[in-house]
This record gives C-alpha cells, sequence and structure tokens, in this order.
C-alpha cells in the first residue's frame, strides 16, 4: 500500500503576472484517467493522447493539487500527492499525473533527456507492508 508522496520538478523557465491574483498563474495537478495509456514521447499530440476525444475526457477534472511553480532555472517545486492517488496509479487505475496551467502561466520544467536524467521529473514515495 502506498503512502503520500512528493513530485519533483526542476523548473526550466516561467513566465507569469507579475501581481498576485488568487488562484491565478498556479499549475493544476490532474490523474490522467484515459486517453491512450500507450502514447509515444517522440509523436504525441493532444488530440492523439486523447483519442481525438474532448481532453477533459481524459484527464480528470477534479484537482489533486493547485500550486505555484518556484521560479528560477533549476529550482525545485515539490507537490503532494496523497496516498489514494498513488494506490490508483500502481494499482493501474489510472494512468498517471497531468500538470496544467490555471490562468496567464508559460512554465517548462526538465525532462529526462537533459543532462542524462539529472533534472528529470521525481515522484517519491513509500510503501506500506
Amino acid at each position: 500500500m502506498a503512502d503520500h508522496g512528493l513530485l519533483e520538478l526542476t523548473t526550466y523557465s516561467l513566465q507569469h503576472k507579475t501581481e498576485y491574483v488568487k488562484d491565478f498563474g498556479l499549475i493544476r495537478v490532474v490523474e490522467i484517467l484515459g486517453g491512450d495509456p500507450k502514447w509515444d514521447q517522440a509523436t504525441v499530440t493532444t488530440d492523439s493522447f486523447c483519442r481525438y476525444e474532448p481532453l477533459n475526457r481524459a484527464l480528470n477534472t477534479q484537482m489533486i493539487i493547485d500550486w505555484p511553480v518556484t521560479p528560477g532555472d533549476g529550482a525545485k517545486t515539490y507537490l503532494t500527492i496523497s496516498k489514494t492517488v498513488l494506490q490508483r496509479i500502481i494499482d493501474g487505475k489510472t494512468h498517471g499525473i497531468a500538470i496544467k496551467a490555471l490562468g496567464a502561466i508559460n512554465a517548462s520544467f526538465y525532462s529526462m533527456e537533459d543532462e542524462a536524467g539529472k533534472y528529470s521529473v521525481w515522484l517519491h514515495f513509500n510503501l506500506e507492508k
């Protein structure tokens, strides 16, 4: 059984509104409930991932967490993932986690290809017996 987890993202770039507006300019983490579970990173598009259905059919409309991105190249953003969500991923009931923008924000994160995975996305969690 899974315990709570921590999703670690490394910021590559971030642009957002300079003035603070509540719940605006955050990222939203959601579960992937549908879509093509065998999408190819090299060729995937939104349409091919969603199997030409609306995005809200592939992604859960209920958020896991809304959170600000830590600014600065190489900065870390940590997002709490509940044990319930992690267990659904482990059990194959959900296909993973997706990140969406909320409002006027343009954020990008390092991928596993950058510097031999040095800045890869990490999902840290413990398993309980």
